[in-house]
């Protein structure tokens, strides 16, 4: 087991990476939920919610109905082949840390969720391109669930316009100013500007307005 000083949060790209979850309840319904957007995620269980069910008519996750008590090993070692990422998450402590052995005779990565596993999985909040992962390595669920609704009250979906916003502006003015500096620090005026946050809330297309008459009200300023 990896000590928890260890860990290091990074983002990945998922596309085309196998994630096989065991259990369809509550836990590996979440799990999937996370991830099918992004993987190709399978979910083995004999029985499936009805959450995970929808999940995979719709073609986002693929279900795969197996007795997991009765399976033999060499089973489910074929199941976790090729596999990025596995996450046992049955109702079975035993039989979650038997799939957890298999899976580590090939270093597969793993999640566990009775324990700590060389995975940790935060809670996410996505706002458009902005991802924000938040993780107590497992010590306090209730902390990690209690800081992801104090940032979900600062992290307004307006923070995905402004993402959208500075990348075109970013583009905008590699074309018409050469420094980088006299760039940074226009794209910086337009981020803290409260009437550019306003006008989001009444559209896009308003804000975007403000923001070109700050760069063109700065364009030639010196002091940039």
């Amino acid at each position: 087991m990896a000590g928890t000083n260890n860990f290091l949060p990074l983002m990945l790209d998922l596309s085309g990476r196998k994630i096989v979850i065991f259990g369809g309840g509550s836990v590996g319904e979440r799990k999937a939920e996370l991830f099918c957007g992004c993987a190709d995620t399978v979910v083995v269980s004999l029985d499936f919610s009805e959450r995970l069910q929808e999940l995979g008519a719709s073609g986002q996750a693929r279900l795969l109905r197996l007795d997991l008590t009765a399976a033999a090993d060499s089973e489910l070692r074929e199941i976790i082949s090729g596999a990025f990422l596995v996450i046992p998450a049955t109702s079975s402590s035993e039989l979650n840390r038997k799939i957890t052995d298999i899976a580590g005779e090939s270093d597969i990565l793993i999640n566990q969720v009775d324990a700590l596993g060389n995975v940790v999985i935060p809670s996410v909040i996505k706002r458009g391109d902005l991802v924000i992962g938040i993780s107590t390595l497992g010590h306090s669920p209730a902390v990690s669930k209690y800081t992801r609704r104090q940032i979900e009250g600062v992290i307004t979906p307006a923070y995905s316009d402004m993402i959208r916003l500075q990348d075109e502006l970013r583009t905008y003015l590699k074309l018409h100013i050469k420094e980088q500096r006299k760039r940074k620090a226009l794209l910086w005026k337009v981020l803290e500007s409260e009437s550019v946050w306003n006008g989001f809330s009444e559209s896009y297309e308003k804000a975007a307005e403000i923001a070109y008459a700050i760069i063109s009200d700065n364009f030639g300023n010196s002091d940039l």
